[in-house]
């Protein structure tokens, strides 16, 4: 239940922020101070950002943070990513560097075929590790996983019965079941 409820919460915000997206484009006169208070106002929105709502993280920004000549008028930034601010993210420039040597490689695990990807991998991880007593850095080193989703992905084995685990904090093994 607790996955579904989980599918769920994330569905509703990917609509959310769709619906959001859509209601900036309507408004083209939509500020940020207006944008804060519909936040505020709507809970289900959660810590959404106006960068990722907007995708605007690959538009040169001016003084202050703001895209170049956006003032406070948010549609300006949507009009200067628009494919951006329906696909979520914007590219990254050519020249930028990549996450840097030995970052955690971030899963999309908000779809619920992206969460049962990373925990399949866990699985052929603690396999390959013997599938007994392996701790969450070995498995974090071989897969290069991100810690917070790997230790979700975990709890989300160990809910299910797939995998076991004793002790506590650092000490923390886990095994296959």
């Amino acid at each position: 239940m607790a996955n579904l409820s989980s599918a769920f919460q994330d569905a509703l915000a990917d609509q959310s922020k769709a619906a959001l997206v859509a209601i900036i484009a309507k408004n083209p006169g939509t500020t940020v101070r207006d944008l804060k208070q519909l936040v505020s106002d709507n809970p289900m929105l959660g810590s959404i950002t106006l960068g990722g709502l907007l995708g605007v993280g690959g538009v040169a920004r001016g003084r202050g943070g703001r895209p170049k000549g956006s003032g406070s008028n948010v549609a300006a930034a949507a009009a200067a990513a628009p494919g951006a601010a329906a696909a979520g993210a914007a590219p990254r420039k050519a020249g930028k560097p990549g996450p840097r040597k030995g970052a955690a490689h971030k899963r999309n695990v908000r779809t619920e075929t992206g969460r049962e990807a990373l925990d399949k991998e866990v699985l052929e991880a603690l396999t390959a590790h013997g599938g007994e007593a392996v701790a969450a850095t070995q498995l974090r080193q071989s897969l290069n996983a991100d810690p917070t989703q790997l230790r979700t992905s975990l709890n989300r084995l160990i809910e299910r019965g797939l995998v076991t685990f004793t002790g506590k904090a650092r000490g923390t093994r886990y095994s296959l079941s």
